[in-house]
């Protein structure tokens, strides 16, 4: 056998022992270090088991299967029914980490440029959003790298014909993405536009070829003008009507450049984001110095369409806000732009290439390991909850008081706010806040369900403001994480067993339990306000930030 076939053979076997490696740490804890992650993985849940009566989630929620940014719930759901759940969640979560590496290679055939620069892309995948537990950005990454690397080949050549087939096959596309995020549904749609521009075709042509946007286009814009643009009683929860006025939050350009090595590779608030940086900078530069000398192509628009490309895309990190109506924006971008760029460096000399290779494995095995053992440090830190929720009942509810929300692996994101939800996860019941307060989610609170009066009084963000006698009265189960001085202060130094509460305790985890549940309180009527005194005030000093 020739050295070529040699390598032809085991390159497909190598693609897979890197894809296995890559999401290895995600398999090296039960409960993956992302913020937004267990509240989609309940929202699967309910999807599940919506008709199971032990779980309870047909009294207090109801489906939305229309509803936008479906798929990671339905995928999950699915899969739930022959995996358990927690599993389903971090396979999903795995193959889109390992899909945007497969959709870096398509983009880079598209470019003529190596296949080695799809490891690059890789790299860029446990990012700022990753942590943020943005699980359909995950999805809409390699979604829209592939789509990218579709359009092109479906528009190349002048004389090539747009036939119905490539028409119905980038519409698809672009529909599939009301399923997954609508800010990269546009996101897409530009750089569809833009790469079809580059070709300079004729009016007719390039209305043909845009038109296959249009379904998903029409799709994502209507959702967003009946939930977005408006906000009706009874479409959009009173929760996300107050989290849409939080004030928007635009950082200087020098700013997102010093945060930009964070939000390309992870907020480990140390060296580690900007060695990696550092690394992707040393391939950068290696390709611009090495570049093969090639004749001028004859339509350099054409030719740098992709690198023009991720100019625009990294135009819009710089000028749209990090935060408005409640959302996270402009770091979602940032990632997306760099693993367009990677694709589009230059070619690099024949001599030279391993060079880059090198560089580019460098980039992929430091990126790897210290996520790993950012993973590992975290298993041991979030170590008790799983034994203690398996002693809980299922269909109760569930107060989360989150003090330490904070992993030391990465100090500045909020890694444990949503961890109370794994009670949902994996019994049912309910919770204080859900992500069925928001519209674009496929199960929401029945009328009436949503627990807007504890909410509008003390939220995720503000454990602090908890009053077991004022707002403790609709719970079984209060799941607090911190130290004894936490506890203290949530029960004003009463002893909780005194409170008829016992005790059980695994690490910085301390799981309460009412003696007596009170399952007949869930819904108060409003004529009876005893679990409720006083005047109802907002929530001083809390952050009503949800981001998915």
């Amino acid at each position: 056998m020739s050295t070529k076939f040699l390598g032809d053979s085991l390159r497909p076997r190598l693609g897979v022992v890197v894809a296995a490696l890559w999401v290895l740490p995600l398999w090296v804890t039960p409960f993956p270090p992302m913020v937004d992650y267990p509240q989609q993985l309940a929202l699967a849940a309910i999807l599940r088991w919506y008709g199971d009566p032990a779980r309870r989630f047909r009294e207090t929620y109801e489906l939305a299967l229309w509803a936008p940014h479906g798929l990671f719930k339905l995928l999950v759901a699915g899969l739930a029914w022959v995996l358990p759940v927690n599993v389903a969640g971090r396979l999903v979560v795995s193959l889109s980490l390992v899909a945007v590496g497969a959709a870096a290679v398509a983009l880079c055939r598209r470019t003529g440029r190596p296949a080695v620069y799809a490891l690059a892309a890789l790299a860029l995948t446990y990012n700022y959003a990753f942590y943020w537990g943005f699980v359909d950005n995950l999805l809409a990454y390699p979604l829209a790298l592939g789509g990218v690397a579709l359009a092109d080949a479906l528009f190349d050549g002048p004389d090539r014909p747009f036939m119905a087939h490539s028409w119905l096959a980038l519409a698809g596309v672009g529909v599939l993405f009301y399923t997954v995020h609508l800010q990269f549904l546009l996101l897409f749609a530009g750089a569809v536009g833009w790469i079809a521009i580059c070709r300079r075709p004729g009016w007719r042509r390039l209305a043909l070829w845009l038109s296959a946007l249009a379904p998903g286009l029409a799709a994502g814009l209507a959702a967003m003008a009946y939930g977005v643009l408006r906000s009706p009683a009874g479409v959009i929860t009173a929760y996300e009507r107050r989290m849409r006025q939080a004030p928007p939050v635009r950082l200087p350009v020098p700013q997102k450049l010093v945060r930009l090595p964070e939000t390309l590779f992870g907020p480990t608030a140390d060296w580690r984001a900007w060695v990696a940086c550092g690394l992707l900078l040393a391939v950068v530069v290696l390709a611009v110095i090495f570049r093969a000398r090639n004749p001028r192509h004859p339509d350099p628009l054409k030719a740098t369409r992709f690198a023009t490309l991720a100019v625009w895309l990294s135009f819009l990190y710089l000028v749209l806000p990090e935060f408005r109506g409640g959302y996270l924006i402009a770091q979602r971008i940032a990632p997306f732009a760099a693993m367009v760029a990677v694709t589009a460096l230059p070619v690099p000399r024949p001599d030279r290439q391993r060079l880059i290779a090198g560089a580019a494995a460098a980039l992929v095995i430091f990126q790897l390991g210290q996520t790993l053992l950012g993973f590992l440090r975290f298993r041991d830190e979030s170590a008790g909850l799983r034994e203690l929720l398996a002693d809980t009942e299922p269909g109760e509810s569930l107060a989360g008081l989150t003090f330490e929300r904070s992993s030391a692996s990465w100090p500045g994101m909020p890694i444990y706010l949503h961890f109370p939800a794994y009670y949902q996860v994996f019994k049912g019941g309910r919770i204080l806040f859900s992500f069925a307060e928001l519209f674009q989610t496929s199960a929401r609170f029945r009328p009436g369900r949503s627990w807007d009066d504890l909410l509008s009084e003390w939220n995720e963000w503000s454990p602090q403001l908890f009053n077991y006698e004022r707002h403790g009265g609709r719970f079984r189960y209060f799941l607090l994480r911190g130290d004894l001085a936490d506890v203290a202060a949530t029960f004003k130094g009463r002893e909780p067993a005194g409170l008829g509460l016992s005790l059980k305790r695994s690490g910085r985890w301390w799981l309460f339990e009412r003696a007596s549940p009170q399952t007949s309180h869930w819904y108060p009527s409003s004529g009876n306000k005893k679990l409720l005194r006083g005047t109802m005030q907002p929530v001083g000093g809390s952050r009503p930030f949800v981001v998915e």
